[in-house]
């Protein structure tokens, strides 16, 4: 029996494996006949990969971090073959911890890669937001190297900015952005994760208050269908608000940049753009009262709808769109359950949930609807409905 150890590197183009950011590199380990598959923590397009060299076209961080993967395995496979006993599991370790060939990063200049990138997909809320809680955290040290991140640096960040007059909220805020970077970082591979934040959070602590989601009835859904004496904007909001509650309570934004190349065979292809890289596409039939909306809007181009797609332009439709709700709201007299309150975006989703757990809808075949990824353990019976259920049962909600 031979011990040798192969293995092929290569981006994983299958249908199945794609994620908001592209799809994944993967490292197939084999040795007799037992294989292993490792996930890299990156994603690439396929126009940005280079399939006769296996590495990224334009990201030389990325190249030489893979290069070097590459030089640590053909290194196990020749002492391999010399004999010395490898278990996949160790090799596996081994790559995903090695990280002495990385190119040498501070916190600081990752920070603001990573704001980069947020910037070049277009994630303009969350560049400013990130950008923000970056001004804040350098107030206290210009340049911030991986080995500064600690429960003492945290702790004198916290005290400088609630000195300076920020609330408990605001401080756990900037802290949660800073998990996040750092978190991203350890994925990446550019430091080991060294547990800087634990214990950081306790005295900024935000207790979740557990509260009823705002939400209207089935019979204020029929009152939005059939309203006349509407303004144009007026309309155009309850249309629109109409087709979240149809597409399953999809969130404003992901129907706003929906585009054409979505929708086939009568289906409405989306990817929960909340989920980011660990999100996934689910499909929900068209209803002939959503092709109707879709119709009334859509014009020549690659997007379904025709409104401005930079973020300025969106922020504005969304204003717009969230003040001509409350206006129709009071024209109609719509009360908002359970205690009342404005028409929201989020309103739309939250109506679908309760009207379909008040038709007593199975949890699983609703989160399928409504895009819900579900838990690591109950994800194995991930799309376990048939189309032709999960199309029922959202006309039952709908009509």
């Amino acid at each position: 029996m031979t011990n040798i150890i192969t293995y092929t590197l290569r981006l994983d183009t299958r249908t199945s494996q794609y994620r908001k950011k592209g799809f994944p590199v993967v490292i197939f380990l084999h040795k007799n006949k037992a294989q292993k598959k490792i996930n890299l923590p990156v994603f690439f397009e396929l126009k940005d990969w280079n399939f006769k060299k296996q590495l990224p076209k334009n990201n030389k961080q990325i190249a030489l971090l893979i290069n070097k993967k590459k030089n640590l395995l053909d290194e196990i496979h020749l002492k391999s073959l010399n004999g010395e006993l490898f278990h996949l599991d160790h090799v596996k370790k081994l790559l995903l911890n090695d990280l002495d060939f990385v190119p040498a990063q501070t916190f600081t200049s990752f920070y603001k890669e990573y704001m980069k990138e947020l910037l070049l997909a277009n994630k303009i809320a969350t560049y400013k937001k990130y950008e923000n809680a970056f001004n804040q955290l350098h107030i206290l040290k210009k340049t911030i190297d991986f080995a500064d991140l600690n429960y003492v640096f945290f702790h004198l960040f916290k005290e400088a900015r609630l000195r300076s007059g920020n609330s408990k909220n605001t401080v756990h805020t900037y802290l949660t952005v800073y998990r996040s970077v750092y978190n991203e970082s350890v994925r990446r591979g550019i430091t080991a994760d060294k547990k800087p934040f634990l214990d950081v959070f306790k005295s900024v602590f935000v207790k979740a208050n557990r509260t009823k989601k705002r939400n209207i009835s089935k019979e204020s859904i029929i009152l939005l269908e059939n309203a006349i004496d509407l303004t144009f904007a007026e309309k155009r909001a309850v249309n629109l608000f109409l087709l979240l509650f149809y597409f399953g309570g999809q969130d404003l934004k992901d129907v706003y940049y929906l585009k054409k190349s979505n929708i086939a065979n009568g289906r409405v292809y989306f990817m929960r753009g909340k989920l980011d890289n660990a999100g996934f596409q689910f499909d929900l039939k068209i209803h002939a009262k959503s092709q109707f909306i879709i119709n009334l809007y859509t014009a020549p181009g690659e997007f379904v709808f025709p409104w401005r797609k930079d973020f300025t332009g969106y922020k504005t439709f969304r204003d717009n769109f969230r003040r001509n709700l409350i206006k129709v709201q009071q024209k109609l007299g719509i009360k908002i359950l359970p205690l009342g309150g404005s028409m929201g975006v989020k309103v739309a989703r939250h109506s679908f949930a309760t009207i379909a757990k008040n038709l007593f809808i199975d949890g699983d075949l609703l989160r399928e609807l409504m895009g819900h990824e579900r838990s690591e353990v109950d994800t194995i019976y991930k799309d376990k409905y048939s189309e032709s259920v999960r199309d029922a049962a959202l006309f039952k909600i709908i009509s």
